[in-house]
């Protein structure tokens, strides 16, 4: 409107024409706050996930940590359990050596047993005897 046109109309309409200029002013205002808002959310989305990235990064970091660790836990316990094979191996190959140099030890000493029983009961009739 130019200035004659405003200057024809009467109060009640140069009222009418504040109210809806004060309407319309309200609600700009309110898309203004509602796009500030926006973008504030916006902002912390991005600070976030920056902060989001540092973190997957740490926890990537700490899960190849705790990878390796378990890689070694194992390897170390693969290599208890070689040693301890090998010392069960050890051991079995000296108890079975032992076992069969004890079977072999009463056979041969059959005869043994015998002139030992021999000497005793000698021994025992001399005694007796004597008495």
């Amino acid at each position: 409107m130019t200035d004659k046109e405003f200057k024809r109309l009467n109060r009640a309409q140069l009222i009418d024409i504040i109210y809806q200029l004060q309407l319309q002013i309200d609600e700009l205002t309110e898309q203004n706050k509602a796009l500030e808002n926006a973008l504030a959310d916006k902002r912390l989305r991005i600070s976030n996930a920056g902060n989001l990235a540092e973190a997957v990064l740490e926890i990537n970091d700490l899960f190849r940590s705790a990878q390796s660790a378990a890689e070694q836990y194992l390897d170390e316990i693969k290599k208890v359990r070689e040693e301890t094979e090998a010392e069960r191996q050890t051991i079995l190959a000296e108890a079975r050596e032992r076992a069969s140099s004890m079977v072999e030890v009463p056979k041969s000493g059959k005869d043994d047993r015998k002139s030992e029983t021999a000497v005793t009961t000698k021994y025992k009739r001399n005694r007796s005897r004597k008495r």
